[in-house]
Order: C-alpha cells, then structure tokens, then sequence
C-alpha cells in the first residue's frame, strides 16, 4: 500500500532527528503529488520549525501549485498548539491541503486527536495508521513522558562472552567490543539527550561520555553518586561540553555541576527523584552506561524501558559480574557485529 510506503520514509525522516530534539517528539513529513515526493521534512531541534513546516517550506517553487493537491504524510499526528512555534494545523489548513495521513495519534494533553478533530471539522481527510511501528520507533520518548511521566530509559551495557563487565585487574586496559561497536555506541549517544553513569564509573574510568566518534551532538553527563565517590578533578567537571548533573549523597557545592542531594541510599525514590529532575531539565531520554551497581539499581526499580547488551569474544574468567535482566526483559531483536553479538531487549512489565 503506497500509504505505508510514505509512512516508513516519514518514519526514516523522524529517526534523522537526535538529541537537540530534547523532550519534543521526533517526527517525520513527506508531501506527494501523483507518486511522487515534492517536499520532505524532520524536526531538528526543540523550539525550532516542525517536520511539516520543514516540508512545505522544501517544495521547489516549480512544484508550489501543486501543494493544495498532494497528500501529506506525517509520522505523528500534527499539533494544534501554538507554543513557540504555530500550529501545524493551521499550517495544513493555510495551505489547503485536503489529505493527511499519519501514524499514531500525539498524546501530548491537548492534541491527543483533537487536531483529527480540527482537519475533519474543515473537511480534510485524515487517515490514521496507529499500529505503525518505525514510526512508534523514533517517538518512543514522547510517548513515555506524556504516558508514564518520566525520561524514556535505555540500559547499555557490555560484558565479556563469560559475563562479566570487567576484569578482576580493571586497571589493565581492555576492551570488550569492537570498534564498530564503539562507534555505535557515540552514534547512540548523539540520539539521546543524557548518558547516566554512577560515580565510581567516574572516578575508575574519568569518561568524557562525548561523541567522539561519531558527527553529532554530545548528551548531558548525569552522575548518581550516593557515596559522594567523585572528586571533581575527572574530566566530566572540566566545563567543556554540556555542564554535568550530579546527584549526590550529601551536599557539593564546590564542584563545578548542577548538584542535587538524592540521599545515601541507590533505591527507587532515589531514582525517581533524578528522573524527575532529568524531566525538568527536558531530557527526554537517557541512556544508563554504568556501572553495575547503578544499572542493577535501575532494572530492580523496574525503571527502564529497553536493555542494548553487547556480548564481545573475550573472557575474563573473573571480575565484576554483569547485570541480570529480569524474567520481564523479552528479547526483540539480535545481531552480529564483527565478532560481538548485540542483543535488544524490551521491559514487558511495563503497562502500555
């Protein structure tokens, strides 16, 4: 069905999209005339033009007559909201556009179909796939922070083909993966907005938790640090790059971080509270790197949303043993990269 066809390109546009979208959905725009794309779109970054704006504003002006007789194709239902940007259903409407179609519905409070309401109410058909996946794909955080209130939550992690994060003589140098995987790694990284570790993870390894390698933007370092561990001389503290969120077990004020006392306990209200205030901060997913105490700290929680777990070639025969996913962790998805395997696991306790 051609409809589906577009829709998957909606959904390839919306996945072009990283983590300056902060906590605004991901979304993907084409415009077609007679089987055939005249304009095309994404949003790029929080505060800025929507995909739709982005793909009308594409149309070559050879093709500008045609608009009010193409379709569009958007991978979210379109806003009704004017915030700092306008409407996108005035936008349709000024255009006079007379089809849309769209995957899910936004539930954002106030769009969540009214702008269905709106487009039909002026005599546009809308057509609706909510069972479209690519599309749930690259709006997954949107629909956690409108649903469940909180970031959307990635655990990342590597063990050795025995299980284990690390050597018993971690101050060796080693790696686990590939560079392929490494790379992959900086790749994900620019797509979310913070990466979260614990603060022995800092003081061990002093990670810069850059994209290094890959062209894209840098997420915000987030720091638990309950045994107040970090020093303030590790690079996360240098000012370069984003200003890091430390939350610590007692008050810290001469660091150079925004410090949040969460208490000496790694618990559930510990969690909860950073959360909340990684949503404050609109970072609207983030992505848990370690250690294992911190990532077990979040899989007991039952805090987390999808697991990405390399399984490298090496063995340790011993060390710090890697997390257990919970009889809840269904896995969705598994492949070979060099010789590490990557398996994609979804928390199935959560209700939807």
């Amino acid at each position: 069905m051609s409809d589906i066809r577009y829709l998957k390109r909606c959904a390839d546009l919306a996945e072009q999209g990283d983590g300056r979208v902060k906590d605004n959905p991901r979304v993907g725009a084409v415009l077609v005339y007679d089987g055939r794309i005249i304009g095309e779109g994404y949003h790029q970054q929080a505060g800025h033009a929507h995909a739709e704006v982005n793909c009308l504003a594409s149309v070559r002006e050879a093709d500008r007559k045609l608009v009010s007789r193409a379709t569009l194709f958007i991978s979210l239902e379109p806003c009704c909201i004017t915030g700092r940007t306008g409407a996108c259903t005035d936008l349709i409407q000024g255009e006079g556009i007379k089809t849309v179609v769209f995957a899910q519905r936004d539930t954002t409070p106030g769009v969540a179909g009214r702008s269905v309401e709106i487009l039909r109410s002026e005599g546009i058909t809308v057509r609706e796939y909510p069972d479209f996946l690519p599309t749930m794909v690259a709006n997954a955080h949107r629909h956690m922070l409108t649903t469940k209130d909180r970031p959307r939550i990635v655990l990342k992690y590597a063990q050795s083909a025995d299980g284990f994060l690390r050597p018993a003589d971690y101050k060796q140098s080693y790696w686990i993966t590939s560079a392929i995987s490494r790379r992959l790694v900086h790749r994900w990284r620019a797509n979310t907005m913070a990466v979260v570790v614990g603060g022995r993870t800092v003081v061990d390894d002093n990670p810069s938790l850059a994209t290094r390698l890959f062209p894209g933007p840098s997420p915000r370092p987030v720091i638990i640090d309950p045994r107040d561990r970090v020093t303030g001389k590790e690079q996360l503290f240098d000012g370069v790059g984003e200003r890091a969120m430390l939350f610590s077990g007692t008050a810290r004020p001469g660091l150079n971080a925004d410090s949040i006392v969460i208490g000496k306990a790694l618990n559930k209200a510990a969690l909860t509270q950073v959360l909340s205030a990684l949503k404050e901060q609109r970072l609207g997913e983030v992505t848990v790197e370690g250690g294992a105490s911190l990532l077990t700290a979040f899989i007991d929680a039952g805090l987390w949303d999808e697991a990405r777990v390399f399984t490298g070639a090496v063995r340790f025969g011993e060390g710090m043993r890697a997390p257990s996913l919970p009889v809840s962790a269904v896995l969705v998805g598994e492949e070979r990269i060099l010789n590490d395997t990557l398996a994609w696991y979804k928390n199935n306790g959560l209700s939807d």
